[in-house]
């Protein structure tokens, strides 16, 4: 504690650069822990699931193909599976396309089996069940819009023919997920004209450990049919769905990496600067009988600690911003409950301070072995 104050003078000897230093570190590490939640958002939905034992079978040519819904009383038959429900994106907004969020037509009799983990209390699932109209939406949506149970509402489809008018009959709780509606698989197949396709199936399975067998035998059951099946896990499913819009984790990753390589150059090129300057300065240090290890050590503190003030206000104001900012609204829905998570939070305040050990290991190794005489010697 005793050459704190020392630290902390040498740390701010120029403010101007101190603070923009800090500055840009934080902005680095606000992105990288920005980038970094997204993923771990992905994955935390895949796996909010009570039993994390749903899978998902599809088209096996695309998601976009429909499969018929005689599908579902052969894969009734598989052994281990507890339920089966029909589900069908539909891609509908509310009022204006900016509106647009997750709905889904889903068989309601299987719903609360299947989609265990998410929360509907019995007296508005029972009033959502007793109207073919009827919808339940997550509670985000219901802040957005205003909307009360009870009120009825027109979604505006970008894929199918009609416009569905709906009933809210009750909010679902979930972990994760705020921001989904779903109205009933009979109201959309009628309006359909019942033509006996659907978009997937998803799939509960009794005990996890057999749902890689579970999954071979649904799709070896239809594979030499005209509508061949592909299934998944939950999580798997939604990693392909991210996987249509490239390696969104490769790229994260790399772009993170890049992101902190530079964040060394530009640190590295400051604290040269700051160790030229103070050449003279660490002679006398030396002179006075500061031994050479103190010194690089002394060094190396003010060079972390600056880096690591930049990342700790980088994470602490990206926790700050995403408590205002609803990045459900603004990514329509494609991040969900968002915000930045511990375990990103953590891996950006070390890299922090290890991007000042790297960045100002060499100028504080050489500043710390020059000669006394050299040093006085220099003229800055």
């Amino acid at each position: 504690m005793k050459f704190s104050k020392l630290i902390y003078r040498n740390i701010f000897r120029n403010r101007l650069r101190a603070i923009l230093t800090v500055l840009l570190m934080a902005a680095i590490f606000f992105f990288i822990a920005t980038l970094l939640s997204i993923l771990e958002n992905f994955t935390l939905f895949s796996e909010a699931g009570k039993g994390q034992n749903r899978l998902a079978t599809q088209s096996a040519i695309s998601l976009a193909n429909v499969l018929p819904v005689a599908h579902e009383q052969k894969i009734r038959q598989i052994p281990g599976i507890v339920d089966v429900c029909q589900m069908q994106w539909f891609g509908a907004y509310y009022k204006e396309p900016k509106n647009f969020f997750a709905n889904f037509a889903i068989d309601h009799h299987h719903m609360r089996t299947v989609f265990d983990d998410y929360a509907i209390p019995d007296k508005e699932f029972e009033a959502y069940a007793n109207d073919r109209q009827g919808t339940i939406v997550g509670p985000e949506l219901m802040k957005r819009f205003g909307w009360k149970v009870g009120d009825r509402i027109t979604l505006k489809s970008t894929i199918f023919p009609f416009n569905p008018e709906l009933n809210i009959r009750g909010v679902y709780k979930h972990p994760i997920d705020s921001s989904s509606l779903f109205f009933r698989m009979d109201y959309f197949q009628q309006a359909m004209g019942n033509n006996g396709l659907v978009g997937m199936f998803w799939i509960k399975v009794k005990d996890a450990k057999n749902m890689t067998s579970v999954s071979k035998q649904i799709d070896d059951m239809f594979r030499n049919s005209t509508d061949p099946t592909e299934t998944f896990t939950e999580k798997e499913f939604q990693l392909n769905f991210l996987s249509m819009m490239g390696d969104i984790k490769l790229l994260f990753h790399s772009i993170s990496l890049c992101s902190i390589f530079m964040v060394i150059l530009l640190a590295a090129i400051t604290m040269s600067m700051s160790a030229r300057e103070r050449v003279t300065e660490i002679a006398v240090l030396k002179a006075i009988g500061f031994p050479r290890g103190l010194v690089l050590t002394l060094m190396l503190i003010e060079f972390a600690l600056l880096t690591l003030i930049g990342g700790t206000v980088g994470v602490l104001g990206g926790t700050f911003v995403y408590r205002f900012v609803n990045m459900t609204e603004v990514t329509q829905g494609f991040l969900v409950n968002f915000g930045l998570y511990p375990t990103p939070i953590i891996a950006c305040v070390i890299a922090s301070l290890g991007v000042g050990l790297l960045a100002g290991g060499w100028p504080a190794m050489r500043s710390a072995n020059m000669s006394v005489v050299d040093g006085l010697r220099r003229v800055v």
